[in-house]
């Protein structure tokens, strides 16, 4: 008998949403010039929404109707949170209980495997992207406002920080947050929340509990947060270090000392699946190019607003590798031993994604015959992370490549191993034990 089970679950609800966002921006009330988008770039835009990417092939600003871009700020907002999510903070406000399977639907979703505190942590997923939100939206408001005027400002920065915290990327501007690279406030508030959106929202529970709940001070950071702490900053230090060092005599050239640091830390940021950029992607360096790429592939962090394989698996993934190397029977990380169960996921995540990247990357190739493989391949990498930051090539694809990357966008938000455990038919294996084989490799 056919069951759901929790991936086809989670997998599902996206691609509904994704079809009923597609639905809506066909409609002639979407665009600007009243006859709303094909049908096509309906469902690129409509899944990089949902899936929190950013990559357009139209200009946001220009070409959708204020009903259009609220169906793309809801689409961003379902997306980044989380369609289950959402589903069980109204199924508990009208009092409904959630049942066994319910809950590892929604552990599924989350990446967050305590049942105990699931509910209490959807509750304040709420409370963290509302007042997260609000805040941002204070924020932006200033600079914005003076620049646009109140009620257009306020929009304007209310848009952007949801877009930020949800690390969605999409902009209401041209050239994104380019024409505020000078703006401190915009370029710090915007670094905030997506920094807060990507670490993931068990992180940020576990930090409110130790800095706000706890009457022990001496209650320590669970494992997790701290590997996510520090993956985070090494790569957004590698990262700044990196983009300053490359293109400071290439676009970073005819900045100020303080803009300089100031764009490079935001573009060491956005790449961790936001897609906001304050310098043009399109005229930068191959190697910076390159590098970008790796931090797209790395991507945000578990439970979070963004996509990518996820720092922790990036990290257990290196410091295997380590002790393969070390000849140690253990993964041995921050004073932890990891479970073989945990390193055979990484691994499986790590697989599975680069499969798919070099199958996408592939197949763009033979789609667009007159393009760069690094434009191609950044492009790929870049809906694969949820990141949208793009070298300018979006809106000339073919429709065989828009429709890849909108599968390409789905498997990047959702988890790579997600979406082929909901593809697969799983049954349970037999209690069978086979003798060992030896296997020469390497």
């Amino acid at each position: 008998m056919f069951k759901l089970d929790p991936a086809k679950i989670v997998v599902g609800s996206f691609v509904v949403v994704i079809v009923l966002g597609t639905l809506l921006l066909t409609l002639p009330l979407a665009t600007v010039d009243g006859r709303g988008l094909s049908v096509v770039n309906a469902l690129f835009t409509a899944t990089s929404a949902t899936c929190v990417t950013g990559l357009i092939v139209v200009d946001t600003g220009k070409t959708f109707t204020f009903f259009g871009q609220l169906v793309i700020l809801t689409l961003i907002q379902v997306g980044g949170l989380g369609v289950m999510t959402l589903s069980t903070f109204f199924l508990t406000m009208v009092g409904r209980r959630l049942s066994l399977r319910g809950k590892m639907v929604v552990q599924d979703a989350l990446n967050y495997y305590e049942m105990s505190s699931l509910l209490e942590l959807v509750r304040y997923i709420l409370i963290f992207t509302l007042v997260l939100e609000v805040i941002g939206t204070l924020l932006l408001a200033v600079p914005f406002c003076h620049r646009e005027g109140l009620m257009r400002g306020l929009y304007s920065a209310f848009f952007h920080s949801i877009s930020a915290f949800c690390n969605a990327g999409f902009s209401l501007y041209s050239t994104s947050l380019v024409s505020y690279r000078g703006s401190l406030v915009v370029n710090f508030t915007v670094m905030g929340l997506i920094v807060l959106g990507g670490l993931g929202f068990p992180v940020l529970l576990d930090i409110y509990y130790r800095c706000f709940r706890f009457k022990d001070r001496s209650q320590r950071l669970k494992f997790q947060t701290k590997l996510v702490l520090l993956v985070s900053l090494f790569l957004v230090a590698a990262g700044t270090v990196f983009i300053f060092s490359f293109e400071a005599t290439n676009l970073l050239a005819t900045l100020s000392w303080k803009e300089k640091f100031v764009a490079s830390l935001f573009q060491a940021i956005t790449p961790r699946t936001a897609g906001f950029n304050t310098l043009n992607i399109g005229a930068l360096r191959e190697v910076t190019l390159f590098f970008l790429m790796i931090l797209m592939f790395i991507g945000a962090s578990p439970g979070g607003t963004g996509g990518g394989i996820k720092t922790t698996t990036a990290a257990i993934v290196f410091f295997t590798i380590r002790s393969i190397i070390r000849e140690e029977k253990e993964v041995n990380l921050l004073g932890k031993t990891v479970p073989s169960q945990v390193v055979s996921k990484a691994f499986a995540i790590f697989f599975l994604s680069m499969s798919l990247l070099i199958l996408s990357i592939l197949l763009l190739l033979i789609f667009e015959k007159n393009m760069p493989l690094i434009r191609l391949a950044f492009e790929a990498v870049s809906a694969f992370g949820t990141v949208g930051l793009s070298t300018g090539i979006t809106s000339t694809l073919s429709i065989p490549s828009k429709v890849l990357l909108s599968v390409v966008m789905l498997a990047g938000r959702v988890g790579p191993l997600t979406l082929v455990l909901a593809m697969a038919h799983r049954e349970s294996p037999p209690e069978i034990r086979y003798p060992e084989a030896q296997v020469m490799v390497g």
